[in-house]
C-alpha cells in the first residue's frame, strides 16, 4: 500500500475546508436574509397576497368587545433553512384559547417545541415565547408562524 505524504494530506484537508466554506457562504446569507426585518416585511406582504387567494381563517366572526383579536381559527407558517412549522391559533371572545402545531417538517422533532411553546402563546396572549435551547431555529419558525396567524386575527 502506498504511503500518502504530509503535503497531500494537508492539500486534501485544505480542499475540504474550502468546499465547506463555499457551501456556508452560499447558504448562510439566504438564511440571514430570511431572518432579517426586511425579509419579514416581504414575507408578510407575500402572505397577505396569498391569504386573499386562499382563506386561512376558518371562522372569522364579529369583533369581540374586550379582546384585541377577531374570533376564529387562523393559520400561519414559519420557514428557514432547517424546515417549516405551521400552526393554527384559535381565538374566542377576543382572546387566544389554543395554539397547535399542525405541521412540522424541520430536521428536528416537534416534541422540542410543542406543547411547551403552544402553552406559552395561550398564557401570554401573543407569539413572544421563550427560545427553546437546542431548537432555536424551530422556535423562530414557530414565532413567525404564530405572528402570521395573529396578524390575520388583529382587530
Amino acid at each position: 500500500m502506498a504511503k500518502i505524504g504530509h503535503k497531500m494530506v494537508a492539500l486534501c484537508a485544505a480542499a475540504i475546508g474550502i468546499i465547506y466554506s463555499a457551501g456556508y457562504v452560499v447558504t448562510e446569507p439566504a438564511a440571514l436574509a430570511q431572518d432579517s426585518p426586511l425579509a419579514t416585511i416581504a414575507s408578510t406582504q407575500k402572505t397577505n397576497v396569498s391569504a386573499t387567494s386562499k382563506s386561512t381563517a376558518s371562522t372569522p366572526s364579529s369583533v369581540a368587545a374586550q379582546g384585541q383579536y377577531r374570533d376564529g381559527t387562523y393559520n400561519g407558517q414559519g420557514s428557514n433553512r432547517i424546515g417549516t412549522v405551521e400552526v393554527a391559533v384559535t381565538v374566542n371572545q377576543g382572546k387566544i384559547v389554543s395554539c397547535e402545531v399542525t405541521n412540522c417538517s424541520t430536521h428536528y422533532s416537534v416534541s422540542a417545541i410543542d406543547p411547551v411553546l403552544s402553552n406559552e402563546v395561550v398564557e401570554r396572549q401573543n407569539g413572544n415565547v421563550d427560545v427553546v435551547t437546542g431548537a432555536t431555529k424551530s422556535t423562530q419558525d414557530f414565532q413567525t408562524a404564530v405572528q402570521e396567524a395573529l396578524d390575520q386575527a388583529k382587530v
